[in-house]
């Protein structure tokens, strides 16, 4: 660090004269504290004009935010309900298949009945025509043992093939009556789930209308919020003013002296703050009116460590609107990094970290969704692309 007496060189008249003002150094120093105490107070002021701008550019996004969400929750909807039909469609044709295919083994079973039921009765009647006493004289009236075995053999298997054709005869029926109970089963199952899908559709008709008034809702509050979002793009060309007057105080309040490479020698050469995949990138386009990302997203496990690119000096750790807990980080040269949707701040304003030592945990802070870390870097406070400066 260059401390007061390194800036005077020790040379010639210049160095007898400092000698020669040595009883002026008390009022010196002085003077550098009452400069350190109002560096501090116009440090304090600024971070109440953050917070009011933070709080003013908020108010402006709710109203627009929340028609957005109503719209969000009729398109799942819709969604669901497509999805509950597409199902439902599904479920009616197999039911049909089903039907079908009862129907077709009802008719079979019906023709096998009525066969069996014609075989059945022609043995019935020639039984009857040839009666049972004509049975018995016929076989009374025979002298040949070996007739009288072959007829008794004859006649045991006309009974039989009778028994075989009433057996099948009641398996028919049996089978019959399943199949009539199944029809009867799948036509009452058909019937309320035509009348569920004629509810869904009802379901689908009403949520597309409150789509309609969604969708004119978010229209029209875009239409009326043209000049709120010009003013939010203002805000936040301010709100990056502010930062970067915000580090220029810093370096002049903790002014301590940086050793090794210059961040500006390092691009290309950074490692990213976290291993972890890149789910947005610098440059796209935001939701809102035509501001674009001036970071990129990384998105990974909750609570994973967050560890500085390069050494600096803290300037800021705290929480700010859009970006949750956020840190921002001093390189000098008018560079800065900025680490947002963070868990924990594990430094605090005006510490100086290392290169790769861990400042903070992966979260989901500022009204993320899901645990992630936005990181980017300024120059001048114009926004860099993080992605030209890391290997």
């Amino acid at each position: 660090m260059r401390t007061f007496l390194a800036s005077i060189p020790f040379s010639g008249p210049i160095f007898l004269l400092f000698f020669a003002s040595l009883s002026l150094f008390p009022l010196l120093l002085s003077a550098e504290e009452g400069k350190v105490i109002e560096k501090k107070a116009e440090l304090a002021e600024l971070k109440i004009k953050i917070a009011a701008l933070q709080e003013v550019m908020q108010e402006r996004q709710s109203k627009l935010q929340k028609e957005d969400a109503v719209l969000k929750d009729v398109d799942i909807r819709i969604s669901d309900i497509n999805s509950n039909l597409r199902d439902l469609d599904g479920r009616k044709q197999s039911l049909h298949t089903e039907l079908s295919d009862l129907q077709t083994k009802k008719t079979e079973t019906v023709t096998s009945l009525q066969a069996e039921q014609q075989i059945l009765a022609q043995q019935l009647r020639s039984a009857y025509v040839s009666g049972h006493e004509g049975y018995i004289k016929l076989i009374m009236n025979q002298q040949d043992p070996a007739v009288v075995s072959r007829m008794l053999v004859y006649y045991r298997y006309l009974t039989e093939s009778r028994v075989r054709t009433i057996n099948r005869i009641n398996q028919h029926l049996d089978l019959l009556k399943t199949l009539e109970s199944g029809i009867r089963t799948r036509s009452i199952e058909l019937k309320n789930l035509i009348n569920l899908q004629r509810e869904r559709r009802r379901s689908l008709k009403l949520a597309y209308l409150d789509q309609k008034k969604a969708v004119q809702a978010l229209r029209n509050e875009l239409a009326g919020n043209l000049q709120q979002i010009e003013r939010m793009q203002n805000d936040e060309q301010e709100l990056l003013h502010l930062i970067e007057k915000l580090r220029e105080i810093i370096d002049e309040l903790l002014d301590e002296e940086r050793t090794g490479t210059s961040f500006q020698e390092l691009r290309g050469l950074l490692k990213l703050p976290v291993e972890a995949d890149i789910v947005v990138r610098f440059g796209t386009r935001r939701q809102i009116g035509n501001m674009r990302w001036k970071g990129i997203i990384l998105a990974g496990e909750l609570g994973s460590d967050i560890h500085a690119v390069y050494q600096g000096r803290v300037v800021y750790a705290d929480w700010m609107r859009g970006f949750g807990l956020l840190l921002i980080i001093d390189h000098g040269d008018s560079y800065l990094s900025l680490y947002g949707y963070n868990e924990s701040i594990l430094v605090e304003e005006g510490d100086w970290v290392a290169t790769g030592q861990t400042v903070a945990s992966m979260g989901k802070s500022g009204g993320s969704s899901k645990p992630g870390l936005y990181f980017g870097i300024r120059y001048k406070g114009r926004p860099q692309n993080p992605l030209r400066w890391v290997r």
